[in-house]
């Protein structure tokens, strides 16, 4: 989506901001190569992590992924969009390293595999499938209707590439609004969720004030990342 992404993903090592520093750090310098320009590439504000609490909120952000080109009013269906979008889990995509900025005796291997993984949240793949193409048909259903009620047109697969890379859009960007670090629409598990994060921030900011105090032996909660990287 231009200058961010969307993505649902699991995190079974604990290495998301490791991945995010790096992938974002060489799409940037890539793409600045490629179109000959300098500056930022990627938008300025802070990377939005968002838990999800259980598998249908999972789900639902998977169709929330896929549909947003259609949602923006950009294209009519999500297999109309240009960039990466995927609904073919297991299928894997060999990617060859861009021409530009790499170098080709540098330490990076000359080409990768990019592999979609389905999530585990219960369901055989058939019911899967289903389930997530219904979430996603409905979820195109209301943007058409949207835009038909408003009276505007899709911008359309042609137009969006033939868009200048320096453009700007002409209404200002929202501001201010809430940046959600939970996503649960069952409300018990919203709260339970809640609960946690503020018992992990309290607990955290107990240890590292025993920690800046000299307390070395310390136990940070599970989640510590920065410090557990940094200072060991």
């Amino acid at each position: 989506m231009s200058n961010h992404w969307h993505g649902v993903v699991t995190d079974p090592e604990a290495r998301l901001p490791e991945f995010l520093e790096r992938f974002h750090r060489l799409v940037a310098k890539a793409q600045n190569a490629s179109l000959g320009r300098w500056e930022n590439l990627w938008s300025s504000d802070k990377t939005s992590a968002v838990l999800l609490v259980d598998d249908a909120d999972v789900l639902e952000k998977m169709a929330y992924t896929i549909s947003n080109p259609v949602t923006a009013g950009l294209v009519r269906s999500p297999f109309e969009w240009p960039g990466v979008i995927s609904l073919r889990f297991a299928a894997p995509r060999a990617v060859e390293m861009p021409d530009v900025f790499f170098d080709d005796e540098g330490e990076l291997d000359d080409d990768a595999t990019l592999q979609f993984t389905r999530p585990d949240v219960g369901l055989s793949d058939a019911a899967f499938d289903a389930r997530l193409n219904d979430l996603i048909a409905d979820r195109v259903r209301r943007a058409r209707m949207d835009m038909l009620i408003r009276g505007l047109p899709f911008v359309g697969r042609n137009t969006v590439l033939r868009q200048p890379f320096f453009g700007t859009p002409r209404t200002p960007a929202p501001r201010r609004n809430a940046n959600p670090r939970i996503a649960a629409k069952r409300t018990r598990a919203r709260i339970d969720a809640i609960r946690r994060m503020l018992k992990f921030q309290r607990d955290y900011r107990d240890a590292r004030l025993r920690w800046r105090d000299g307390d070395r032996d310390v136990v940070f909660p599970a989640g510590t990342y920065l410090l557990r990287v940094h200072s060991r």
